[in-house]
């Protein structure tokens, strides 16, 4: 649901690599996206593994984006892709490994399992919705 450019994009939920599969980025990540009213971005990693569509990629090969709010799900923080988002005014990332550069970034840090916190802040976020 790309009805707002990435570059103009006010909130936005990148995934990455550790997302490991098109299926998983697509259970995951869009949802969320969808849930918060959020564009969805990508990692270079996850757009080359074919994860995402190259106008959803994040960083020095793909997009520059400024949201309000940058939620990376197992995105490490390749320079590459921090060259494209790091002046999102909130960036929430939430990665397995707490060494991720990521979290150098970060406003708020969850040394978490995507797959288990992407879809409780999606249910979350949904019943305040309802």
């Amino acid at each position: 649901d790309s009805a707002v450019d990435l570059s103009e994009a006010d909130r936005i939920v990148s995934g990455g690599r550790s997302l490991k599969s098109k299926e998983s980025f697509d259970a995951v990540v869009r949802p969320l996206a969808k849930a918060l009213g959020a564009t969805v971005g990508a990692s270079r990693a996850a757009v080359d593994s074919g994860y995402a569509h190259h106008e959803e990629q994040v960083g020095q090969t793909g997009k520059t984006v400024n949201p309000t709010l940058y939620v990376a799900l197992g995105i490490s923080g390749a320079i590459q892709h921090l060259a494209g988002m790091r002046t999102s005014k909130v960036i929430v990332a939430v990665n397995k490994d707490a060494d991720a550069p990521i979290f150098d970034h970060a406003t708020y840090g969850l040394v978490a399992d995507l797959f288990e916190v992407a879809p409780l802040l999606q249910r979350a976020i949904e019943a305040l919705d309802s």
